[in-house]
This record gives structure tokens, C-alpha cells and sequence, in this order.
């Protein structure tokens, strides 16, 4: 056999020794275990949790993460953050922590105050609003929900009108109207704030937080009209049109044919 040919022989047999020892030290790396990633288990919502609501053990648990990608201040049992008030949203699966959450404040601190106001959010106030069982949803109204308010205003409460040349009088004019008014106000406390008023009424008192121009006009509302509150669904934030309802609605509509009468026979 030539001298070359042996050459070639000899490189081949040593990149066959090479191969076979890349290969070992592949697989046998494949083979070492995996390394096990460090868990801990934290509180979390166990479903959606509104602004301003107290926390209740039904809406938390605890649930296991990596520790790197643990938020600092995250609570290990959930009777940290039971009894709590809620400072925004909070959603199921989300880590609760503390800057998302507030000790739920004493009655009264003082014979004249209270730390309630800390709950106001910054450019609102706070008003209180006297609900019976009817006009405040049965009694289904909770702190951290929103509500929509329905006034029935009394036309025949307004000043006599000059009718326009013209128009046409259709037997009623000065009737009541209904319209949706203030939507989406939050409810920021059920009852009384302090000790428990005997004399409250049956139904109660709601604590709404609504701006100053929003305010006097529930006080007006209170003042000339009838009140009926409506409750939102959680997570509902539309602001919504419709039509006032009045006699001349509710005859087109369910299609009544109601006529006016007729005067001066």
C-alpha cells in the first residue's frame, strides 16, 4: 500500500475516535438532570375584585411562582389581606401587594371626624344619599359598585308656558318625564359611617363620591324630583343615551293610542 493511502486511513480512523467522543459528551450531558427552579407560594385574587371593596377569604388564595419573578412585598397567607380595602381593580390570577390594598379605617377617630376621607379619590367629594328598599335595588347595593341615577322630574312644577304659534297641544303637556342622568357613580360606603344611628332609615344610607358640579346636582335632583337608583354590572364603564321617557313615549312605544281629550264643547 502506498505511503498516502496509509495517511488517509489513519485520518479517517482518528475523526471516527473524534466523532465517538463529541457524541459521548452530548449525550451524557443530555442525561444530567435539570435543575430545579426555586418556587414560593403568594396570595392572589381568586376572582375580579372591585375598587374600594373589602376583602373577603372567598376572593383570595395562594399560588406558586418562581421566587425571581416574585414582586417585593407580596403576602404568604391570605389573612394578611383579608379585612383589607381594595385601592383599585384587582383580577383573578394577579399578585395582590401593598400598595394595592388599605386598612379598612376606624369609625371615628375623634368626636367630630373620621379618616374616611383618605378613600376619596384626589378632585371628588363625598355625599350622603337616603335609599329605601325600592329605590336602592333591594338592598343589593355594595361598597366598590357603581349605580346610574333615574330622575322623574314634574313638568307642572315649571312656570305656564305661552304656547308658539303654530303648535298643536296634544292633552300632555306638564306630564312627568323619566330620564337616565348621573352614570357610573361609585359607592363608597353603605350605612352610616360612625356609631349606628337608631334613628336611620329602614332602608339606609349609600355615600357616593361624584364631583362638585355632579353633587349640587343630586342635591337638586333630591330637591325637585324622584330618585331611583339602578346598579351596574361590575366592569361596566359606558356612558350611555337614551330617550326620556314621558306619556307621549310610553304611548308610541307599547303602541297604547291613547287620544287627549277633547275641550270646549
Amino acid at each position: 500500500m502506498r505511503r498516502g493511502g496509509r495517511i488517509l486511513i489513519v485520518l479517517g480512523l482518528l475523526l471516527g475516535l473524534i466523532t465517538a467522543a463529541v457524541t459521548f459528551i452530548t449525550l451524557s450531558q443530555g442525561t444530567t438532570p435539570q435543575e430545579t427552579i426555586a418556587t414560593r407560594d403568594v396570595v392572589v385574587a381568586t376572582q375580579n375584585i372591585g375598587q374600594r371593596a373589602e376583602i373577603t377569604l372567598d376572593m383570595v388564595s395562594t399560588a406558586s411562582f418562581p421566587i425571581n419573578a416574585i414582586p417585593a412585598g407580596a403576602f404568604e397567607f391570605p389573612q394578611a389581606v383579608v379585612g383589607k380595602l381594595t385601592l383599585m381593580p384587582i383580577y383573578p390570577g394577579q399578585i395582590i401587594l401593598p400598595p394595592m390594598i388599605a386598612d379598612k379605617p376606624a369609625p371615628i377617630i375623634t368626636p367630630t371626624g373620621s379618616i374616611a376621607s383618605f378613600m376619596i379619590p384626589e378632585g371628588k367629594v363625598a355625599m350622603a344619599f337616603e335609599i329605601s328598599n325600592i329605590n336602592g335595588v333591594a338592598g343589593a347595593i355594595q361598597p366598590g359598585d357603581t349605580v346610574d341615577i333615574l330622575v322623574t322630574l314634574q313638568a307642572s312644577a315649571l312656570p305656564p308656558a305661552t304656547p308658539r304659534p303654530g303648535t298643536a297641544t296634544t292633552g300632555t303637556e306638564g306630564l312627568p318625564v323619566t330620564q337616565l342622568t348621573l352614570q357610573d357613580v361609585l359607592v363608597l360606603h353603605v350605612g352610616s359611617w360612625g356609631i349606628q344611628d337608631r334613628n336611620a332609615p329602614p332602608g339606609g344610607i349609600l355615600t357616593f363620591v361624584l364631583d362638585r358640579q355632579d353633587a349640587a346636582t343630586l342635591k337638586g335632583f333630591k330637591e325637585q324630583g324622584q330618585i331611583d337608583l339602578v346598579l351596574r354590572r361590575v366592569g361596566d364603564r359606558k356612558i350611555y343615551e337614551i330617550e326620556p321617557v314621558s306619556l307621549q313615549y310610553l304611548n308610541r312605544r307599547f303602541k297604547f293610542n291613547l287620544l287627549p281629550g277633547i275641550t270646549g264643547r
